[in-house]
């Protein structure tokens, strides 16, 4: 009895099983079993492998690394043991160990492309079948660098939207719709540290700089439980550790950007360092058209900017130190020219302008450290912001003699939200096949929903005053423990917990997350898999701006406002056919989540003196399904795939569309892509994207009448003496419109030349290379207006955003 009173309900549970696998590593004896550890890296820099195979002689007992390269495998006692790393796109690595005592190994690899061989390197080389994951997707980023990018500029996050079950909001916007949920519902994270918003260029480009990233997965569903926290989707983003060989470097230039990094060794081999910044074109060409454009009054500006560092230092041979900082913001401006008038006693000169920024900033420092042969653990301590801020400004002056006239004025609308993290994570390694992760993770969330600040000065008055939501602090911990197993020699699974406790305004939410998958052989290279996932999200996105800039306000889960919740069930088929190299999944999905929230018709953040919680209906509802079929080939001189999607995505609120099921705006039936990436010769590559996907959901006014409202008054001057009466318009169901079927075909070239200390790279391209046009949004029109009322048919017009855009951009390594 004592023993269930202390581990029961669900946080005894976790307690009970962190404190049964330290047991566990405390009690293990070598008793005829020794333990090889090591990790698996890159020969030329020093770069960790994670998802590197590394397995016995015959490949019968093998592991795959984690995330920091690491590797243990314990085995029987003998005289030797013959070891093989592998990992696609690298050379295999074999050694002879003596089996008979615990030994430390650093696998060394060497990329296929200075073997003279044509693969894709940095994906795992463990067959998708075999692999205790489904619905993950990982884009070697050396491939994704060579797939055409609008005007020349490689983006990791658009890559994704070529792959099923991941969709873009609409034309050119580089946001991620994942099985169905919103931008807000992915966990994005850079070095295990979440970031808040991903998008630059009012979303067209994603915040990572292809030159500072090492490796990038996506994960739509199956959720291991060290994962939580977001409802849709994991986009886990690692950048570099930095060369330790030698000094190296990148520098380019294109139409949307400049980019410059430099990475290599600092001391004796043990510390490494990386420095990446990447700064936007656009404010070159905008400055110079709004000032040609305006005569010289005014001047329109738009820049974005990243920088990245980390240093990596090798403390001792079992522990490693890491400290990463990124910035990145976005600045859209509007700067007037003095404009003088007459006043009363003389001239007046006054200037307007405008500033809107907002941008991310994240530092941390990561300790890995080797505790046994057998343990591995990592703790993390962050710091993660996101901010958003307008701001206009009026200055009025009194150039008269008398000079008593004047005003300086300031307005301006801030939001954000600022995280403070410590977490610790660890990887148990009891025997081959068998894995256990086990950690805990604390958040203090900060929110500013939105707040209005105003000043004037004039000579004879001052104002200051601030109104508007007010800052919300929240914690959060969770902790988790996960076991991957292979139960029989075909069937493996990966069952794990998560817990959660989260406070705000004084009230407790809580929540306990099962997840389970597992696969099962059915024959040598074919496997069915099956996932279950409960997750919850303790923060809401609002948004009613559909244009991509950052109009939106992150707010806490409250008393009011529930915490999201989402379930997700996948079944799906993984087949290699290996004569071809070709990977076949087949996946059927269904998620339903709970607790969703949206503005009430017509309303609008901007006024700010109202609570945002008054301005939203709650409890809302979601149902998506669907058939997500994948074909990858990843070697050989063709590579690429070819992507489908069958899906249905609604939504329910009983304030909405008279309480009926309505499509959500990103719904889409039919959405399908093909990519194919040729390598002509090892330094001419050809590549094609082309994707095709059902039009959007929208509401349309179905009719219009008059208003009969005679307070508009009579038109004078006319004999028929007509009145003007307002237009009112008839709305039918929600999102009951479709606009027309979207598709774009993309081309790319890539040629690259071994130049002295280096090479060069072009990249040339076309995006949208058969002009279509595209919708990005529609509208009525009602024909010519004689001053005083509308004559002809209202009639629909479309608006296209990008024709045909040819791509051009220059890089140099060294």
């Amino acid at each position: 009895m004592a023993y269930h009173s202390i581990y029961r309900g669900p946080l005894g549970f976790i307690t009970f099983l962190l404190l049964a696998a330290t047991t566990t590593i405390q009690a293990q004896s070598p008793g005829g079993r020794v333990t090889l550890s090591g990790t698996v890296q890159d020969a030329r820099t020093g770069e960790k492998l994670p998802g590197a195979a590394v397995y016995t002689a015959g490949g019968q007992v093998g592991t795959t690394t984690n995330a920091a390269g690491f590797y243990s495998l314990t085995l029987p006692a003998r005289d030797s043991v013959r070891l093989t790393a592998s990992y696609l796109g690298y050379a295999r690595a074999t050694v002879v160990l003596a089996g008979r005592r615990t030994t430390t190994h650093v696998f060394a690899l060497v990329a296929s492309n200075e073997l003279g061989e044509v693969r894709v390197s940095g994906a795992s080389d463990v067959p998708l079948e075999r692999r205790v994951e489904m619905s993950t997707l990982q884009i070697p980023v050396a491939q994704l660098r060579k797939l055409p990018a609008l005007l020349g500029e490689p983006d990791v996050l658009r890559a994704f939207q070529l792959m099923p079950g991941v969709q873009a909001g609409r034309e050119g916007s580089g946001a991620l719709y994942v099985r169905g949920g919103s931008p807000d519902q992915n966990l994005t994270l850079l070095d295990d540290v979440p970031i808040y918003y991903v998008s630059h260029v009012g979303g067209f480009l994603s915040v990572f700089d292809a030159n500072a990233i090492s490796d990038i997965r996506l994960i739509k569903g199956g959720f291991p439980a060290r994962y939580g926290g977001r409802l849709s989707s994991v986009l886990d983003v690692r950048l570099k550790e930095g060369n330790q060989q030698k000094l190296s470097g990148n520098a380019g230039i294109g139409v949307l950007a400049t980019h410059f990094s430099l990475e290599g060794p600092l001391k004796n081999g043990k510390t490494t360092f990386l420095v990446s910044a990447r700064r936007g074109n656009l404010d070159l060409f905008s400055r110079v058209a709004s000032s040609l454009s305006s005569g010289g009054n005014s001047v329109v500006g738009y820049s974005f900017y990243d920088a990245s560092a980390k240093v990596s230092h090798q403390l001792t041979p079992r522990d490693q130190l890491f400290a990463a900082l990124y910035l990145g913001g976005d600045r859209l401006f509007l700067t007037q020219k003095p404009q003088t008038i007459a006043g009363p006693q003389g001239e007046l000169r006054y200037r307007n302008a405008s500033n809107l920024r907002y941008g991310n900033a994240l530092a941390s420092l990561r300790w890995n450290r080797q505790l046994t042969p057998q343990l591995f653990g990592n703790a993390t301590l962050a710091a993660t912001r996101f901010r958003y801020a307008n701001e206009q400004t009026f200055r009025l002056e009194d150039l008269s003699p008398a000079g008593k006239l004047g005003e300086n004025s300031r307005a301006s609308f801030t939001s954000g939200v600022r995280d403070i993290l410590v977490k610790a994570d660890f990887d148990y390694y009891p025997r081959p096949a068998h894995q256990v992760r086990f950690g805990a993770t604390a958040v203090q969330h900060a929110f500013t929903p939105g707040s209005n600040f105003f000043t004037s000065r004039t000579p004879a008055t001052a104002l200051d005053t601030t109104f508007g939501a007010q800052r919300v602090g929240a914690q959060e911990v969770a902790l988790y423990g996960e076991d991957e197993i292979r139960l029989t020699a075909r069937l493996s699974a990966n069952v794990g917990l998560r817990a959660i406790r989260y406070w705000v305004e004084g009230q407790g939410f809580g929540g306990v997350q099962p997840r389970l998958l597992a696969t099962y052989l059915v024959g040598e290279h074919t496997a069915v898999k099956a996932s279950y996932a409960s997750m919850q999200q303790y923060l809401h996105l609002l948004s009613n701006n559909g244009a991509g800039l950052p109009t939106d306000l992150w707010v806490p889960a409250t008393r009011r406002v529930a915490p999201q919740r989402a379930r997700q069930v996948a079944l799906g088929v993984a087949h290699t056919i290996t004569g071809l190299g070709v990977e076949v999944s087949l996946e059927a999905f269904h998620k339903s989540l709970r607790d969703l929230i949206e503005f009430r018709e017509g309303a609008t953040f901007y006024n700010s003196s109202q609570n945002w919680q008054d301005k939203v209906v709650t409890g809302g509802q979601g149902r998506v399904q669907g058939l997500e079929v994948l074909v990858q080939r990843k070697t050989g001189r063709l590579t690429g795939w070819v992507g489908y999607t069958l899906a249905r995505n609604e939504r329910q609120f009983d304030q909405l569309n008279q309480g009926q099921w309505y499509p959500y705006k990103y719904d889409r039936r039919h959405d399908g892509s093909v990519v194919l990436i040729y390598t002509v010769r090892p330094h001419i590559t050809l590549s094609m994207t082309w994707t095709y996907g059902t039009g959007n959901a929208l509401t349309l006014a179905q009719g219009n009448y008059n208003v009969i409202d005679q307070s508009y008054g009579l038109l004078s001057g006319d004999a028929s003496d007509r009145y003007v009466y307002p237009e009112a318009e008839v709305y039918g169901d929600k999102n009951s419109y479709r606009m027309r079927a979207y598709h774009r075909l993309d081309l790319g070239a890539t040629f690259t030349k071994a130049v002295r200390h280096g090479e060069r790279i072009w990249r040339v391209g076309a995006y949208n290379a058969y002009s279509r046009h595209n919708p990005y949004y529609i509208y009525y029109s009602s024909g010519e207006n004689d001053g005083y009322y509308t004559r002809g048919q209202r009639r629909l017009y479309q608006l296209s955003l990008f024709p045909i855009l040819p791509a051009l951009s220059y890089e140099r390594s060294f």
